[in-house]
């Protein structure tokens, strides 16, 4: 880059200040002079101003400067220059934080995690006071101008907020505090948070035993009663409506709804396989009696069922082998059948099964 003739002594002079340990700076008034000498022509001292703004040990206050006077003359070079900047958030200097960041990990103190936690807090409210503002400035545009942006940092903003929440979960759920548990309990329960989360929270509270993790399992478990409330929703709106669409509409949001209480359901069960509190037990044996549930739900619950070793609860689902439509749950009843012990479940189990065939040749 060219360095014109009257900036040059103050750059080298910086290059020696440096040598010396001692930081020489532009103050405005240079950058004044430089405006004043863009205007009359000299229009070479755009590469002057824009080594000032690129410039880290200047002054903010004389960067700040220089910028304004590029922006003012919308050269090219300069347009460039800020766009590269913007694009690339150099400013910022994530590289600079990350490695800080990583040599603090060296030593884990609780000094050391406060710092970065406390790097993180300020970084992001450094963004969102950057975003506030330039938000503001968008405001009064033009809308055709912004909206393929605008929609594009929509959904940048909606997965950055997906990222986060999973990232604080998995933290939470590493912990070994029990103040984590209501956290992960009301992750897992909120509706607004994204499916995947929600099931995440569940996955690891199933690890941890806590009456607390017991009383939410057993509610989520047991008792579908959103769902309910939903169908009855749809179905007085369908009442009072006559456009196709509208009902379509309705009948999506319904069955989305219900998948996605079917897909937590499953989840929690799976996450029950490193549980072991028998308060669960009347919950999981409804939804394997409950042909309402995903025939993977049920299995899993089966499974679940088995480390409690409880002939009561064998007793309880055996009868569901009579019928020849569950008899594809009969390998999980023989595993839950050998895990009981003994040879009276073995005896029962085979006893349903006989009753299931002869109910199938009468079908036929």
């Amino acid at each position: 880059m060219k360095v014109s003739l009257k900036l040059a002594p103050i750059l080298g002079f910086l290059v020696l200040g440096a040598c010396a340990s001692k930081v020489a700076t532009v103050d405005t008034k240079e950058i004044e002079k430089l405006r004043v000498d863009y205007n009359k022509g000299k229009l070479e001292t755009i590469e002057d101003l824009i080594a000032i703004y690129k410039d880290p040990i200047q002054p903010m206050e004389t960067r700040i400067a220089a910028l304004q006077v590029m922006s003012q003359t919308q050269h090219p070079d300069a347009l460039k220059i800020m766009h590269d900047f913007m694009n690339q958030s150099v400013g910022l200097n994530y590289a600079l934080l990350t490695a800080t960041a990583n040599a603090l990990l060296d030593h884990p103190t609780p000094e050391n995690v406060a710092a970065m936690v406390g790097g993180i807090t300020a970084a992001q409210k450094k963004y969102v006071d950057f975003r506030t503002n330039v938000m503001g400035k968008l405001q009064t545009l033009d809308a055709t101008l912004q909206i393929e942006q605008i929609l594009s940092l929509y959904q940048s903003e909606k997965e950055n907020y997906v990222w986060m929440q999973e990232s604080l979960t998995r933290i939470l759920g590493s912990m070994a505090d029990e103040r984590v548990i209501p956290i992960l309990i009301s992750i897992a329960k909120d509706n607004s948070v994204r499916l995947s989360v929600r099931s995440l929270a569940l996955e690891l509270l199933g690890k941890k035993q806590n009456p607390l993790v017991t009383s939410a399992f057993i509610e989520m478990l047991g008792d579908p009663e959103k769902q309910l409330e939903l169908r009855d929703f749809a179905v007085r709106s369908i009442e009072g409506v006559k456009e196709e669409r509208v009902i379509l509409a309705l009948l999506e949001t319904f069955n989305k709804s219900r998948e996605e209480y079917f897909v937590l359901v499953e989840t929690l069960t799976r996450a029950l396989g490193d549980y072991s509190d028998p308060a669960v037990i009347p919950a999981l044996v409804e939804i394997v009696k409950s042909a309402d549930f995903p025939l993977a739900t049920r299995k899993k619950s089966l499974l679940a069922l088995g480390k409690f070793k409880n002939p009561e609860v064998f007793t309880q689902l055996v009868g569901l082998m009579e019928d020849p439509g569950n008899y594809v749950l009969f390998d999980e009843m023989s595993k839950l059948a050998s895990e009981t012990g003994g040879a009276a479940p073995f005896n029962q189990l085979r006893q349903a099964a006989r009753k299931a065939q002869l109910k199938a040749m009468v079908m036929e």
